[in-house]
């Protein structure tokens, strides 16, 4: 039996309305709306116990070569700065006091169905998003689907660290944009788990967090849902406080080091064994030396934004996308496209989180285009029990 062994299923017609309310309410998914398309759809990720061990297993590769990468770089401020990071920021981060042991890592790997085997598009280092999406989605939807059952649970995996890190009763800090309704529905969903932990949850901008001698003033640890380059310009916030914290965080703002897509630019000069990301990474160089059979992303964008997929965008949309990857090579990467393959007419990507080198879930989104942006579905992931 293959590991790419996937099947689509569909949550009965008769149960829809009621799921989506689940989905809604117990899944904290209350912005379900990306523009006039409904993120919420009746659709499931089915897959075999061997394919849910080789995307555990690989993700947890993945993670330990990207920890290797990081701490390689942290040496190498000369490199950091060609993956699109300021002089300012690499000096910051290549020259601060980092203990892996006082925080948690988390991580999220993208893998991709296609012609040509398993590939990954790349890793969510910083702030990557989906918590309830592997968490409670998966719970919601396998009571529809006999024999089969969700694919770990990162929100569990989280707390169960913060517990190991955090005094008991502590206030944890869940930082986020404060104007925004899907950051806080992703991080009301953590701070209810860490409440019934007996934590006491804070949901605040990042400027709310005042730092003496590296501890962040009546807060016992943090969760960062806020971008480590958006902080840099962010009015009232501490930076040298996040990155010099002793503070317990999930992430440290060093993730940002592993966090551009501009990685594979330097991996050669890094002295790094890497064979996993060689192995599932399309090519990916500098738009500097682009060829006709590349496709442009920017180096710090999310949830597909920028990326100019054939078919996928509009010819306007194209030519900026191009002209800003002219003008700003460093910002961007050129990489080569791989054919993703279809199920029940949708491409599908895969996210599966590692924490502190632990697979702890996953989620799948899907789209009926292959560029997989703000407009495809969330949909739960689950595995075949036995």
């Amino acid at each position: 039996m293959s590991k790419m062994s996937i099947t689509i299923g569909a949550i009965p017609e008769a149960d829809f309305y009621n799921y989506r309310l689940d989905i809604m309410f117990d899944g904290y998914k209350w912005d379900f709306q990306a523009g006039e398309q409904s993120t919420i759809c009746d659709k499931v990720a089915l897959i075999e116990p061997e394919t849910l061990d080789f995307l555990s297993k690989t993700a947890v590769s993945l993670y330990h070569e990207t920890v290797a990468m990081q701490d390689a770089l942290k040496k190498r401020p000369d490199l950091v700065q060609k993956l699109g990071i300021s002089p300012q920021l690499t000096n910051a981060l290549c020259n601060c006091c980092y203990d892996a042991d006082r925080h948690i890592r988390l991580m999220r790997f993208d893998f991709h169905p296609t012609t040509a085997g398993w590939r990954i598009s790349e890793v969510n280092s910083d702030v990557p998003a989906g918590y309830p999406e592997a968490s409670v989605f998966p719970q919601i939807a396998a009571k529809f689907f006999a024999g089969y059952k969700p694919c770990g649970n990162l929100g569990e995996v989280l707390t169960e660290n913060y517990v190991k890190l955090a005094p008991p009763g502590g206030k944890i800090a869940l930082l986020h944009d404060t104007n925004t309704v899907e950051d806080h529905q992703i991080l009301h969903y953590l701070g209810d788990i860490l409440k019934e932990k007996g934590f006491s949850p804070l949901y605040a901008d990042p400027a709310y967090v005042k730092w003496e001698n590296n501890r962040a003033v009546d807060v016992d640890a943090i969760m960062r849902y806020y971008p480590v380059e958006w902080l840099e310009h962010k009015r009232g916030v501490d930076l040298a406080g996040f990155i010099n914290a002793e503070t317990p965080s999930c992430n440290h703002p060093i993730a940002l080091l592993t966090q551009s897509k501009r990685l594979p630019v330097v991996w050669d000069d890094l002295g790094v064994n890497i064979p996993f990301w060689r192995q599932y990474l399309p090519e990916t160089v500098c738009p500097t030396v682009m060829t006709q059979d590349l496709i442009l992303k920017p180096a710090f964008g999310r949830v597909g934004e920028g990326i100019n997929i054939p078919g996928t965008v509009s010819d306007e949309e194209n030519t900026d996308i191009q002209a800003a990857a002219q003008k700003w090579p460093e910002q961007w990467v050129a990489q080569k496209m791989f054919e993703s393959l279809l199920f029940d007419g949708l491409h599908l990507g895969f996210g599966v989180f590692v924490v502190n080198g632990q697979f702890a879930g996953m989620f799948a989104r899907a789209s009926r285009l292959p560029r997989i942006d703000s407009e495809a579905s969330e949909i739960p992931v689950l595995v075949r029990e036995g």
